[in-house]
């Protein structure tokens, strides 16, 4: 049998999703289903030519982090059945038939019916929000009021919550109407950005905003997906913020803004950035899964996943 060069296609196993980082695939249990994060790297909807280096290996790990060993403790239910070698046991073949390191990139879970909704929790007043929206003075399509004269990175407690589409525009939708109609899901969203948040700090890290997916299982909301990731958050030190200025980010909000300076207005193509511009993103998130974790992701790995 011959092994798997990529991680778009597995022996055995049919292909359930292809998003735009990861492979979603159907296991030998109807019920069940297999992630695998890669090292591609998306903005603004756009795959990109470049990879990096650890970072489908990052995420994954870091979203076991959150579940195992934070979410869990605090009694919040989740989509993860394994990680690490015991998903081979839901595949088809051994794990000697599978690329390498298969294991360390994917975690098995539950099939869900994903809401589709992104739950998007702000603690400042950062990105789309404040660039597309309140900086610009225009109305914002969430329906939420802000106050003149805000500086970027101005704090919000409670977050606000500025939900969007679960499609490949990501339109925003009014946050009232998401509210009464998932109530549950958005509680036990804000619940988990304030887990996170805490943690956070005690890192000396703010969580400026994050993505959430939710499912509904017989009426009880259940976090899906990844979890308080650098793909799906925006990370900076607390002690680097500056009212009115961009912090340095801690997350893909690198390679974002580089996109942005390289399409100069212009198409919105794949691009192949520099070495030094992957190298950089590379050690970023390695960097912020040690401060998150207390680990290397290596030393996380063996505890983990081999």
């Amino acid at each position: 049998m011959c092994k798997s060069s990529s991680f778009s296609s597995l022996p055995g196993l049919a292909l359930f999703y292809a998003g735009k980082v990861r492979y979603t695939f159907k296991t030998i249990d109807k019920s069940m289903l297999l992630v695998v994060a890669t090292d591609k790297l998306s903005t603004h909807n756009v795959v990109h030519f470049s990879q990096i280096p650890h970072k489908g290996e990052v995420l994954t790990a870091l979203t076991v982090f959150w579940l195992a060993e934070v979410l869990s403790n605090a009694g919040i239910s989740h989509h993860m059945v394994a990680c690490g070698r015991d998903i081979y046991q839901y595949l088809r073949y051994t794990s000697s038939d599978y690329p390498a390191g298969l294991h360390r990139r994917a975690i098995v879970i539950k099939r869900r019916e994903v809401i589709p909704i992104e739950f998007v929790y702000r603690g400042r007043l950062a990105g789309s929000l404040y660039n597309d929206w309140y900086e610009r003075g225009k109305a914002n399509p969430y329906k939420i009021i802000l106050p003149p004269g805000l500086p970027l990175m101005t704090q919000f407690e409670p977050p606000l919550f500025t939900p969007t589409e679960k499609s490949a525009t990501d339109d925003p939708i009014s946050a009232e109407m998401v509210m009464q109609d998932y109530p549950e899901a958005y509680q036990l969203g804000l619940a988990i950005y304030q887990l996170g948040r805490e943690h956070l700090r005690r890192c000396g890290i703010e969580l400026v905003d994050t993505k959430l997916e939710m499912a509904l299982v017989r009426g009880k909301a259940e976090v899906v997906d990844e979890v308080l990731t650098p793909d799906s958050s925006r990370f900076c030190e607390i002690s680097g913020i500056v009212h009115g200025k961009e912090p340095v980010w801690m997350d893909k909000q690198l390679a974002r803004n580089e996109a942005e300076r390289l399409w100069k207005g212009g198409p919105k193509l794949p691009l192949d950035f520099s070495g030094g511009v992957v190298s950089n993103v590379s050690a970023t998130y390695l960097n912020i899964f040690k401060r998150i974790t207390g680990r290397s992701l290596r030393d996380f790995q063996r505890e983990y996943f081999d």
